[in-house]
C-alpha cells in the first residue's frame, strides 16, 4: 500500500508517525521543566489553529481571540476558585463561556471584512480585557484567579501532558475534516472573493458566524487547557498581545496550513522561555526572526520548506531530453 503513495505523501506520513512517536515517548526523553513547555507549545499551537482557520482559510484576520479563550479559562477559574465546584461544572461552564463570547463577538463581526474585522475583533478583546479587571469579584482583577487544581486522573505533569496531546491531536484531526470538507472549499472561496460568493449564492454572513463558532470551539478548548496547565488565570491572557503572538505564530509557521501555526507555536515558546534565559535582548532575536520570514518565506517556514521540497523533486523527475543531436550526417540544406 505505501508503494502506491507518491514520495511526498510517504514523507509526509513518515514525519507524521516520528512525531505522535517522539510524542508518546518525550516524557521518558525530557524533565519536568521541557515537558511543560512541550506542553505549553501544544496547547498555544492549538489556539494558533483556530486564529489560522479564521485567517489563513477565511481570510478574517482577528486581534480578539484571546478574549474567547481567556473567557473559557475565566469560565473554569471562578467556578474552582470562588464557587468551590466539581470538575464536572468546572469544564461544562468554561465550554458554556468560551461559546458564548464566540457567538457575540461573532454576531457583532460578522457583517464586516477586511480591515474593519480586524478593528472590531480588537476592540472584542479589549472590552473582555477591561472586564477582567473591572470585575474584581468574579476574576480578582490584576491578581486573577489561583488555587485552580487540575482533575485527580490527570494531576502529574506527565499525566496532563499526554492528556493534551491526546486532546490536541484529536482537535488537530477535526481541524482537518474541516477544512477538507465542502465548507472548508467555500472558506477558501470567502477568503478570495466575497462578493463573487455572494454572487454564487452563498450566505457569507452565516458562514462568518459558522467559522467564528468553529474557530471559537477550538480556541475554548486551548483555554480550557491552558488554565489547567498554569493552575491560574489573570488578565495577561486575554490582553492583546496574546492575540497577536497567536496571529504571529500562524505567520510564522505557515498561514493556510494546519502544521504551520503547531510549529510558528513551538518556536516562539522556545524563545521566550529557553533562549531568554540566555538572551537579554530575545525579543530583538524574535523580531529579526519574523523580518527574515517575511522577506525571505513570503508563505512561512512550512511553505519554504515545501516550494524546496518541490523544486527537488522536479530537478530529480525531470526527462532527459530525446531531440536528435545535429550533426553532419542529417544536417540538410536550407532553403
Amino acid at each position: 500500500m505505501l508503494r502506491s503513495l507518491s514520495l511526498t505523501a510517504r514523507v509526509k506520513l513518515g514525519l507524521a508517525a516520528a512525531g505522535i512517536g517522539l510524542g508518546v515517548a518525550a516524557p521518558y526523553i525530557f524533565d519536568r521543566f521541557v515537558i511543560g513547555l512541550i506542553s505549553l507549545a501544544l496547547i498555544a499551537g492549538l489556539f494558533a489553529q483556530s486564529i489560522d482557520l479564521l485567517g489563513g482559510y477565511a481570510g478574517l484576520i482577528t486581534l480578539g481571540h484571546a478574549g474567547v479563550s481567556g473567557t473559557a479559562a475565566y469560565g473554569v477559574g471562578y467556578m474552582a476558585s470562588k464557587a468551590g465546584a466539581g470538575f464536572t461544572a468546572q469544564i461544562a461552564v468554561g465550554f458554556l463561556a468560551g461559546m458564548t463570547a464566540a457567538l457575540i463577538f461573532g454576531v457583532m463581526a460578522m457583517r464586516s471584512d477586511g480591515v474593519y474585522f480586524i478593528m472590531v475583533t480588537l476592540a472584542q478583546g479589549m472590552i473582555v480585557w477591561g472586564l477582567s479587571i473591572r470585575l474584581f469579584r468574579i476574576t480578582g482583577a490584576e491578581n486573577g484567579l489561583t488555587g485552580i487544581p487540575r482533575p485527580p486522573a490527570v494531576e502529574l505533569y506527565w499525566q496532563y501532558y499526554y492528556l493534551t496531546l491526546v486532546v490536541v491531536v484529536l482537535c488537530w484531526a477535526l481541524l482537518g475534516i474541516v477544512v477538507n470538507s465542502p465548507f472548508g472549499t467555500s472558506l477558501k472561496g470567502l477568503r478570495e472573493s466575497e462578493t463573487r460568493m455572494r454572487m454564487l449564492g452563498y450566505n457569507t454572513t452565516g458562514q462568518k458566524l459558522y467559522v467564528f463558532l468553529i474557530a471559537g470551539f477550538f480556541a475554548t478548548v486551548s483555554g480550557i487547557l491552558l488554565v489547567y496547565l498554569n493552575g491560574f488565570i489573570s488578565p495577561s491572557t486575554v490582553i492583546l498581545a496574546a492575540s497577536a503572538i497567536g496571529v504571529l505564530e500562524a505567520i510564522l509557521g505557515g498561514i493556510g496550513t494546519l502544521v504551520g501555526p503547531m510549529i510558528g507555536a513551538f518556536i516562539i515558546v522556545f524563545v521566550q522561555n529557553v533562549v531568554s534565559i540566555y538572551v537579554s535582548r530575545w525579543p530583538t532575536l524574535m523580531g529579526t526572526l519574523f523580518i527574515v520570514v517575511v522577506l525571505f518565506a513570503r508563505r512561512g517556514l512550512v511553505g519554504a520548506i515545501s516550494d524546496g521540497w518541490n523544486k527537488w523533486l522536479h530537478r530529480n523527475d525531470a526527462p532527459v531530453s530525446q531531440e536528435p543531436v545535429l550533426t553532419s550526417s542529417n544536417r540538410t540544406a536550407g532553403p
